[in-house]
């Protein structure tokens, strides 16, 4: 018996080394002065697992609801950025399908309007070399979707393949983005592609700040997947967004062939003043109502404004109006 614990000692003692290389192979490094990054607004501290430093829910922007983003307040000190910031609202999940969450891990992350942030995966700081810079924008259409939603959608192992700086975006999506109330008043004129203003902000913030990542703020590439593709092509077709990108990946996004008439987004922001009750007016009011019943009275508008277009004869896609980018003459010209 003493014989078999002697061996059982020798056994543990030859395998206890193999345990803890294996730990540490998957340890998360972080701490004081670690992962430390210097940006345009203050520094922020990440981590590092498996050689890749790690930044997550850094500010890009703030925006005023329906207002065009603008550069954050500045931080004193080294601000954490280490998880994941808030998403847009949207429609809230009330089921799932058990069997396609398993396969996927979905999860939307917690919302808040105040959702401009970014994440970045990158395999050296501060180290003065120009990586190729590949930004990620998410699908869900221009409605829902985030940064976060599924695992695929960290950055890690794409930035270790490639040796590039992998960043990833959350923005403004559905009334919050996209409803067009120019008709109201010159502060509006640009609500109504709000949501890809946001993602003009996020590239000069790269463009800005890269390099202190790694990163080639000449060599950058957007990409997406369906919704996100669509906001590559979108990104494509705006003056703002020139010299801010080098290359474009649209994965599936190609269902997007043209934008929306200011003709008919105006219509459905009056649609929308009607179902709340207001006036044009009290136009300002739309910026304190809860996001819920902003969201409520923006879906009824919409199903309004489809089926008037049909009985007008006029063409409406199959699955009827949805929020996208408009053909503002400004933004989108």
């Amino acid at each position: 018996m003493r014989k078999i614990e002697i061996q059982l000692f020798i056994l543990i003692c030859l395998l206890v080394p193999v345990a803890l290389f294996s730990q540490d192979d998957e340890a998360i490094i972080a701490g004081k002065d670690i992962a430390t990054v210097s940006t345009d607004n203050g520094a922020v501290r990440g981590y590092i697992h498996k050689g890749i430093f790690t930044y997550k829910g850094i500010p890009y922007a703030k925006a005023e609801r329906f207002m065009s983003p603008e550069k954050p307040p500045s931080w004193t000190g080294i601000r954490s950025s280490m998880t994941y910031g808030p998403v847009c609202p949207m429609d809230p999940t009330t089921s799932v399908n058990d069997q396609t969450e398993f396969v996927f891990h979905h999860n939307w992350g917690y919302t808040n309007e105040n959702c401009q942030t970014l994440n970045i995966w990158t395999p050296g700081i501060n180290d003065h070399k120009k990586r190729p810079v590949m930004v990620w924008l998410h699908g869900g259409g221009f409605s829902t979707g985030s940064s976060v939603e599924l695992p695929s959608y960290d950055g890690e192992s794409l930035s270790r393949k490639g040796d590039i700086v992998l960043v990833s975006v959350n923005h403004r999506l559905n009334v919050l983005g996209f409803l067009d109330l120019s008709a109201y008043g010159e502060k509006y004129k640009s609500s109504a592609n709000a949501g890809l203003i946001d993602l003009v902000a996020a590239l000069q913030w790269i463009r800005q700040n890269i390099e202190q990542f790694g990163g080639d703020p000449g060599n950058v590439t957007i990409f997406g997947q369906s919704g996100g593709g669509a906001k590559v092509a979108s990104l494509m077709n705006a003056p703002s967004a020139k010299g801010l990108f080098h290359k474009a990946i649209v994965e599936s996004g190609s269902y997007l062939t043209g934008f929306i008439e200011p003709a008919i987004s105006r219509r459905i922001a009056g649609a929308l003043l009607e179902e709340l009750q207001l006036q044009p007016a009290q136009v300002d009011s739309l910026q304190k109502i809860p996001y819920e019943r902003l969201n409520a009275a923006s879906k009824k508008a919409i199903t309004k404004i489809t089926a008037a277009l049909r009985a007008e004869g006029k063409q409406v896609p199959g699955f009827g109006l949805s929020w996208g980018p408009v053909l503002d003459g400004d933004f989108l010209p």
